[in-house]
């Protein structure tokens, strides 16, 4: 078996993704309900018994937010850069990080697993140090990154070739702008300059620029994540995605690849649900 891949949830309402080699388990974040997280889970034949290791890529509560409910109810180590520990323990409401007595530094494996990380911008010094990840497996390798607002260089290279990559198309670059000249949305501006920075996330279009220079016949699958979509208030949606999905294919037929393409969802206005599971 190479590597199992589910997104549990992504999304500014919680990220959790689901890796395996059939032999150690973990998850990339724990921003979703920990209820939630063991629910989907359980649906695909896995448990919070069965992980190994939480990775947290940096410290927003949509990807932390439940790790200190998993250490504690089922003492699954917690792992992130020290500098995103820190960012965590200053923020005055951290979720039940409380509750994790030990976090250590990533590691090199988590089981069979090898783990590199690299950093990526996103955020400011409240984010910590955030990055993105390559797994490999047996040969196989999943690259995952979440919250960037740009792809540096080292991304792009490890990137090369994955055999799967969960890769954020946040928001549509027309939807964005014609907010930023629309009165109606004045208080929205300082957000959406920041979502459009350098440190904020990836537009589609930016997502399909970095598929163009990563994306080999080796790649299987794409998993569009942290789509800006199914908010309370509509106002608030940025994307959706049959919008990031048409973008992405265009990129991959480009390049002559049959790459798939797995809907991610994010839980707010419907409860949303765990992607497929795609193995490679």
């Amino acid at each position: 078996m190479g590597l199992e891949v589910c997104v549990l949830a992504s999304g500014s309402s919680g990220n959790c993704t689901y890796i395996s080699s059939g032999n150690a388990s973990l998850l990339v974040d724990c921003g979703l309900a920990a209820r939630d997280i063991v629910k989907r889970l359980e649906e695909i034949g896995s448990g919070p018994k069965k992980l190994d290791a939480i990775l947290i890529s940096h410290a927003h509560s949509d990807h932390f937010r439940s790790a200190g409910t998993l250490f504690a109810k089922y003492d699954i180590p917690v792992f992130t850069a020290r500098e995103t520990l820190r960012a965590i323990d200053r923020k005055p409401a951290c979720g039940s990080f409380w509750r994790v007595r030990e976090c250590r530094d990533f590691p090199a494996r988590v089981g069979d697993i090898d783990v590199t990380t690299f950093p990526v911008p996103h955020g400011g010094k409240e984010a910590g140090r955030p990055v993105g990840f390559v797994f490999d497996h047996d040969g196989k390798r999943v690259g995952h990154v979440t919250d960037c607002g740009e792809m540096p260089q080292k991304g792009l290279e490890l990137l090369k070739g994955v055999d799967a990559l969960v890769l954020e198309a946040n928001y549509h670059d027309s939807v964005l702008r014609g907010k930023l000249r629309d009165p109606a949305f004045a208080a929205f501006w300082p957000y959406l300059r920041w979502v459009d920075s350098p440190t904020g996330h990836l537009s589609n279009q930016q997502c399909a620029c970095v598929l163009r220079q990563v994306l080999t016949e080796k790649t299987q699958a794409i998993f569009p994540a942290h789509m800006s979509e199914n908010h309370y208030d509509e106002r608030r949606d940025n994307n959706d995605f049959a919008t990031a999905s048409s973008v992405i294919m265009m990129a991959v037929a480009e390049l002559g690849l049959r790459t798939r393409i797995c809907r991610t969802y994010r839980k707010e206005k419907t409860p949303g649900k765990r992607s497929e599971v795609v193995t490679v």
